[in-house]
């Protein structure tokens, strides 16, 4: 699970998604942003909830400075929490922001224990304690639907192939053979379902794959080549607009915490 705290930003984050479940807290300011259709504005000690997946873009609303804090936990550990306390299914999140005092003071204690605390069951404890009420009182089940039809086939071989090849240079007429569709239909199907096109979604790919790789060490100029980009500036352009800091900061201020 990655940690991520930002303190007093102005920075609006292009739209992008997370594989992650993304579960925040609003300290100051107000957040906003885009999500499944709607406009969201977050005021202080609002908890922000987002599904894995799901597009959506972020910024400090009405010009204040926004400081926040977000989990990330993996769509694994939530099914493993969710499946120990009865819950069946998929878990999502129908509201977006949620306003309950007590728990946007238990995900911050979460956070900043998490952050600064060097006792793993106090960390373990505090976190399988938080988000198994989250899910109890916040969370419904969603059934992932099969959709065999030919559109969401379409999708899903495109996002594959992106996944399998995102280091390699990938044309749109390699997406149209794999598809059988035609360039202008598929770049609509795909938006439509994933939230953006299939370049961005890419992009994406490739920031968090570099994020990884930074976060084992790696130079920014050579995590660049690695996951695809051309050179170390085209890394850091697309990593600052979706993540919200430059690769070089992300890989001296990272945290990973290993919920195994």
């Amino acid at each position: 699970m990655e940690l991520f705290r930002a303190e007093a930003i102005y920075h609006s984050y292009a739209r992008h998604s997370h594989p992650s479940y993304s579960i925040g807290i609003i300290e100051a300011g107000i957040g906003g942003n885009y999500y499944q259709g709607s406009t969201y504005l977050a005021p202080p000690k609002s908890i922000v909830f987002m599904n894995p997946e799901e597009a959506h873009t972020g910024y400090s609303a009405e010009e204040l400075p926004l400081t926040y804090r977000m989990l990330y936990p993996s769509v694994g550990f939530i099914q493993q929490i969710a499946g120990e306390i009865q819950i069946s299914g998929f878990p999502y999140f129908k509201d977006a922001v949620v306003q309950n005092k007590v728990l946007a003071r238990n995900v911050l204690s979460l956070h900043a224990v998490l952050e600064k605390s060097n006792n793993r069951l106090e960390q373990k404890i505090r976190l399988i304690e938080v988000l198994s009420d989250i899910l109890l009182n916040h969370a419904d089940v969603k059934l992932r639907s099969i959709r065999l039809g030919k559109e969401h086939q379409s999708v899903r071989l495109i996002k594959e192939y992106l996944q399998d090849n995102s280091s390699s240079q990938i044309s749109l007429e390699q997406l149209v053979k794999i598809t059988n569709l035609n360039r202008s239909y598929l770049i609509r199907v795909f938006r439509n379902a994933v939230g953006m096109t299939p370049y961005t979604y890419l992009n994406q790919i490739r920031v968090e794959k570099a994020k990884q790789l930074l976060r084992q060490g790696m130079s920014i100029a050579d995590a660049a080549i690695t996951v695809g980009m051309s050179d170390q500036s085209h890394l850091t352009r697309h990593f600052k607009r979706i993540v919200g800091v430059t690769p070089g900061r992300y890989r001296k201020m990272s945290i990973s915490f290993k919920t195994n």
